[in-house]
């Protein structure tokens, strides 16, 4: 009698049991193959019985049997647990001969069994599930050939239940395959043949685009493509990318079955076989319809916004609460001079940027908007100072901090607009304001002159009423000519024209020489302003307040200088001329008028008259 139960050929009983287990054979149904071996068996050995015998750690199963009712015994007492032990055929002759079975129930017992020749069930991986065996009920003998068989026919059982367990493999993985597909019920996931036409439909699938498995199996995939992608031959020409490149995706409208259309992104692989044989195709839908138009809408707000800061001359900014990391579009780099790449932080790329005379400001306003009790916005103008050019500009930002659901402060976002020309135009403004107090006192003078002079001349009420209105008029016309000169292009004759009106019976003493020239309109109202203030000193102090003095105004191109255009207007005759103990405002006037016209003055006070020069660059002052 065996002590318990045999250790496997190779002694590993544990792994045996574990690769007998993978099988799942024990206690299945009987399969006509299996019971087309036994009989084989037992017809080439000439025995009444035969059995495939699978053991297991406590008894021996008969997945096939001829001549034997019962379809287990105990392990203890089979003579198959001492068959797998062996490599080749065991073989016992007669059993009450044979010291290990001589006690053995099935030899002592009603069976009667005396013959038995076993070969062992050998795995690939060489362990023994069980034996191919034959029996008798009387002592026998059997033949080299017989052994072969026997030997031969225990591996077609091996052989057998290889392709059961990979049968059955096959119907696990296409179970789980399908649970798998039906359960991503998110993605509608698609098979083809080569020809395009469905293989499989997942439930997603059906959630997707409506049509059941059963309606789309056989059917092209082209069905779920619009017709200007199945014009454009879309469906042919992703089968062919995923062949050529391995796999095809795409982005892109689809139709479902109620003819309305989805946006999906897809793709489409091949299919291989063992061989890596294309035998089909796996497309790949997922629904994005609700995220292309969440991000069709953001591409639309964010180019509205876009156009605003465009046509609004604007920049974009955004920075983390702390004023940490930084974010500035093209333009915010460009107003603070910085390239497109260069790394942003709140110090050295903003603030050292702010003229230093609005740093400390600039700094105090963004402290109160991002401070726990501030309001979160900011509104202000300062200075910047370009690390390139050292070009200054004035900056008009605004700031909003942003929150997130819970509250918390998740960004600081703002704007930038180049308010340079603004803040010019205002300072041109003051000084036109200054100007304009300036001439009505000037103006005034002239006209209190004017009747002055008027009244020693004349030895008449009426001499003196038609000499004082016809200088009123040419006082007149020179303002009409210095407002037109303010909008247009004026030639310099016409600016020079109203000069000479203005000064009354005076403008035969002023002698101008020089080319036609296009004054700007900037350049226009500049120059008027400048005669206005020269002939004024000079009727009021210079060569024109007494009755021999003269002027000469001459312009033509700096002979240093092609691109410059020089003036000079010189006084001849007059009272002996002082400089003036102080700069008065209508010498500062001239100074910054001179500016205007893209050039420097200079006055000199000779003896013998003022002289006042200009130099200007000609693409300054021309039109």
């Amino acid at each position: 009698m065996d002590e318990g139960p045999e250790q496997d050929m190779d002694g590993d009983e544990a792994g045996r049991l574990s690769a007998l287990d993978r099988y799942k054979i024990l206690d299945t149904a009987p399969q006509e193959e299996f019971e087309d071996i036994v009989a084989l068996a037992a017809q080439i050995c000439g025995m009444p019985m035969a059995l495939i015998s699978l053991v297991d750690d406590k008894r021996q199963w008969f997945k096939a049997r001829l001549g034997l009712e019962a379809t287990e015994t105990p392990r203890e007492i089979a003579f198959c647990a001492h068959a797998i032990d062996h490599h080749d055929v065991m073989v016992v002759n007669d059993a009450t001969q044979d010291a290990r079975f001589a006690d053995n129930p099935l030899v002592t017992g009603d069976l009667h069994l005396r013959f038995y020749a076993g070969a062992p069930l050998e795995t690939p991986d060489g362990h023994a599930l069980g034996t191919l065996c034959v029996l008798d009920h009387e002592p026998r003998e059997i033949t080299p050939a017989q052994r072969d068989a026997l030997q031969k026919l225990g591996k077609q059982v091996i052989a057998q239940l290889e392709l059961r367990r990979a049968l059955n493999q096959q119907r696990e993985d296409e179970q789980r395959h399908r649970l798998i597909l039906d359960s991503a019920v998110d993605y509608a996931i698609v098979t083809m043949d080569l020809a395009g036409r469905v293989t499989s439909w997942n439930l997603g699938a059906e959630a997707i685009m409506g049509w059941s498995e059963d309606e789309m199996c056989g059917e092209l995939c082209d069905a779920f493509f619009t017709p200007e992608d199945r014009a454009a031959d879309v469906p042919a020409k992703e089968m062919g990318l995923a062949l050529t490149a391995g796999k095809g995706t795409d982005e892109r409208w689809h139709l479902r079955k109620d003819g309305t259309r989805f946006w999906a992104s897809g793709e489409m692989m091949p299919l291989t076989d063992d061989l890596d044989t294309p035998i089909g195709f796996l497309k790949i839908l997922r629904d994005r319809t609700a995220q292309h138009r969440v991000q069709a809408d953001l591409e639309d707000s964010e180019a509205r916004t876009r156009l605003a800061l465009e046509a609004g001359e604007m920049g974009a900014w955004q920075s983390t609460p702390e004023l940490g990391e930084m974010t500035w579009d093209a333009r915010t780099r460009e107003l603070l001079g910085h390239h497109p790449d260069e790394p942003l932080d709140y110090e050295t790329s903003f603030l050292a940027r702010v003229h230093p005379e609005d740093r400390d400001h600039v700094v105090a306003i963004n402290a109160a908007a991002l401070a726990p009790d501030g309001d979160g916005t900011t509104d202000m103008q300062y200075r910047t100072i370009s690390a390139v050019d050292g070009r200054e500009r004035w900056i008009h930002a605004k700031g909003a901090l942003v929150r997130a659901r819970d509250g918390v402060p998740d960004k600081f976002v703002g704007t930038v607009r180049d308010i340079s020309a603004d803040k010019e135009a205002e300072l041109h403004r003051q000084l036109l304001t200054k100007e304009l107090e300036h001439r009505i006192k000037n103006t005034l003078a002239v006209v209190q002159a004017i009747v002055s002079q008027s009244l020693r001349a004349v030895a008449t009420p009426e001499e003196a009423r038609d000499a004082i209105g016809e200088r009123l008029r040419t006082l007149s016309h020179a303002h009409d000519v210095l407002t037109r000169s303010s909008w247009q292009a004026a030639p310099l004759a016409t600016i020079i024209d109203g000069a000479t009106h203005l000064l009354g019976t005076h403008s035969d003493r002023l002698l101008v020489k020089g080319p036609d020239i296009e004054l700007s309109a900037k350049a226009a109202l500049a120059f008027s302003m400048l005669l206005h203030e020269l002939a004024t000193n000079a009727a009021k102090y210079g060569a024109l307040s007494n009755a021999v003095g003269h002027v000469e105004l001459t312009w033509d191109v700096d002979p240093g200088d092609a691109e410059r255009m020089a003036f000079r207007w010189q006084e001849y005759g007059g009272p002996p001329v002082n400089p003036p103990r102080r700069t008065g405002f209508g010498t500062r006037l001239m100074s910054g008028l001179s500016n205007d016209m893209g050039g420097t003055s200079v006055v000199e006070y000779a003896p013998s008259g003022v002289i006042w020069t200009l130099s200007s660059a000609i693409d300054k002052i021309s039109a």
